[in-house]
């Protein structure tokens, strides 16, 4: 009895030692040492951008609020609804200011260094005050062309699912397209799906709303006209028939600059063997003068 209470009492030892202290003396794997090392340089850069974030964000309360005209804030605000942006108004409008400011500090050494290259600088002030608003233009528009040439796939689904049948979900459609969908018109895709839970007539509303685009619109006032209980499968069908010279022009432009491009590559690769041909020549030419001297 004396031995087996021996014995647990060891085993106790050992299963304590083994939870309490081998794991700080236990060796990490290098792979384990490199996930350790990427997270915790994820944790600081997600800390820093934090830190800048509130930083901004206090800037802009305390200063920027009353810098912003009604008509630009609208247009800011609409900006950062069409990308879902974290972000207020007041935010981005600091984001110009700070570039513009650090255009303006650069402008100033560079003309304390050199006058040239200070007016030069110069045109970074406007660039600054303009490149975080154009940035964020520039992503509505890829956005909006990707969602173009996506949507007569999806609109063509949705044309052929409620053909077939009236009893059709518009969920269990958009939920079969996503997966092959690109990731712009997923993201829209994936909101609306979202919205479904207060009703299809809001979720068609509030795809207008945030994609205000000639065929979006027209698709929403369909199928919201067929939740009223009308049967409008020849405005579809007229629809789709838009939609497919849509994507047949898409296609045809598409082809077209590809023709242009591979038309300017070779006239440049014909420009670079003439040149090649040129400086050969001409070297030969002076190796045969070098020769008669």
């Amino acid at each position: 009895m004396i031995a087996l209470s021996k014995l647990a009492a060891m085993l106790a030892i050992i299963y304590l030692v083994k939870v309490f202290l081998y794991p700080y003396f236990k060796s990490v794997s290098r792979s384990q040492k490199k996930r350790s090392r990427l997270y915790m340089k994820e944790r600081k850069q997600a800390a820093a951008r934090e830190r800048w974030g509130r930083i901004k964000r206090e800037f802009a309360r305390k200063y920027v609020t009353h810098l912003l005209s009604p008509a630009e804030r609208l247009r800011l605000t609409k900006i950062v609804e069409r990308l879902d942006l974290a972000k207020k108004p007041e935010e981005i409008r600091a984001e110009q200011f700070l570039y513009a400011g650090g255009a303006l500090l650069l402008t100033l050494f560079m003309l304390k260094v050199n006058l040239i290259l200070g007016c030069g600088s110069a045109l970074l002030i406007l660039l600054g005050w303009l490149y975080p608003v154009d940035e964020l233009e520039k992503t509505i528009d890829r956005k909006n062309k990707n969602i173009s040439l996506d949507f007569p796939s999806f609109y063509s689904m949705v044309y052929y699912q409620y053909s077939k049948s009236v009893n059709i979900h518009l969920a269990d459609v958009i939920k079969d397209y996503i997966p092959n969908a690109n990731p712009d018109i997923a993201e829209e895709l994936g909101v609306m799906l979202d919205n479904m839970d207060y009703g299809e007539a809001f979720a068609l509303k509030q795809l207008k709303k945030r994609v205000p685009m000639h065929y979006i619109i027209k698709f929403c006032d369909i199928m919201e006209t067929r939740l009223k209980g009308y049967d409008n499968v020849s405005q579809m069908q007229y629809l789709k028939n838009e939609i497919d010279g849509f994507r047949i022009r898409a296609l045809e432009e598409e082809l077209e600059r590809r023709q242009r491009s591979n038309g300017r590559i070779q006239l440049t690769l014909i420009g670079v063997l003439a040149v090649y041909i040129v400086i050969y020549y001409l070297f030969t030419i002076l190796d045969s003068m070098k020769m008669f001297q």
